[in-house]
């Protein structure tokens, strides 16, 4: 039977941490681990770490999820152990999946989202579970050290509450529409993890970088307008010397599809392809067509009769 996680499921997420998939970018920068976030997430009654649903039966298993604070959604982040195991795992991932996405439902929550490997057993395993493929991305990781460049005109600025409509125009008119329901919207950090930075044309925001900052490396996310795609290479650039000449872990940047012709440009930095991922979404939620009818209580008028009368005057 699964069940949420407790303080007697120690020994078994412990055992089997090391056994599983991420399925989150997330873990490019924070890196994975299933027991603290799940110890997190106990002990402060679900506002930290990630929700952790085990199965102690055979063959054991958990999966955890990650509900997203700015949007109705959760990241399925990490199952164990991995499809490669056998012996039944593939039944495990359906059920687990399956009891994740009844427990995203009960929060509220209206989608699941996960990443894995493209042309996978975990693209096989989720479509089994109802999840659909909404979006392809490439993770391009630097080569070498940071080499600090010269600031040349372009500038970027951290990103204040007031700019929040700017850049989620700059969303909305630069990212397709399919890919709008695979993402989180841009939004203002408050966090030392993750910064935004702005790049504006006259009054007009025109680029915004993401940078997220973790204990196993920093992450790149870029929204730019056509008009200011020829300024990519030097808006990745700084966002490069915003990390400093003494940062020593892995930094990626994450390509989708729709934005292949950023290739070049990070290449010229010395950005090469790490992994190729599909990002899946399971809806919780089913959209109405059209709104429901309802039958119309309709007011019958009392019919008007001739009054009966009797032969005998009565």
């Amino acid at each position: 039977m699964i069940r949420s996680f407790d303080l007697l499921d120690v020994p078994l997420v412990a055992q089997l941490e090391s056994q599983g998939t991420p399925l989150s970018s997330d873990a490019l920068t924070r890196g994975t681990r299933p027991l603290y976030a799940a110890l997190a997430n106990f002990f402060s009654l679900h506002s930290r770490g990630e929700y952790t649903l085990v199965m102690p039966n055979r063959p054991p298993g958990f999966a955890q999820m990650r509900p997203r604070k700015t949007a109705p959604r959760a990241a399925v982040t990490y199952i164990a152990p991995g499809l490669a195991a056998g012996n039944g795992v593939a039944e495990l991932w359906a059920q687990l999946l399956e009891s994740l996405a009844a427990a995203a439902g009960e929060l509220g929550l209206q989608q699941l989202v996960a990443e894995v490997p493209e042309d996978s057993h975990e693209v096989t395993a989720l479509h089994r579970a109802g999840f659909a493929i909404f979006l392809r991305q490439d993770i391009l990781r630097l080569k070498g050290k940071i080499i600090v460049q010269p600031p040349n005109g372009i500038t970027l600025r951290l990103c204040t509450d007031a700019d929040l409509p700017e850049v989620q125009q700059l969303y909305l008119n630069t990212v397709p529409r399919l890919a709008q329901q695979a993402e989180v919207p841009p939004h203002i950090h408050h966090s030392g993890t993750a910064r935004g930075y702005v790049m504006e044309e006259g009054s007009e925001a025109v680029a915004h970088l993401e940078v997220r900052r973790g204990a196993a490396g920093a992450l790149f996310n870029t929204i730019i307008h056509p008009q200011a795609e020829q300024h990519a290479r030097e808006i990745v650039a700084q966002g490069l010397t915003l990390l400093g000449p003494q940062w020593s872990l892995p930094v990626y940047c994450c390509v989708r599809r729709y934005q292949e012709w950023l290739w070049d440009p990070l290449a010229s930095l010395g950005f090469e392809l790490c992994s190729s991922t599909a990002v899946m979404v399971k809806r919780l939620v089913v959209p109405i067509a059209e709104p429901e009818r309802v039958a119309a209580h309709v007011l019958v008028q009392p019919k008007v009769t001739t009054p009966i009368v009797r032969s005998n005057g009565s």
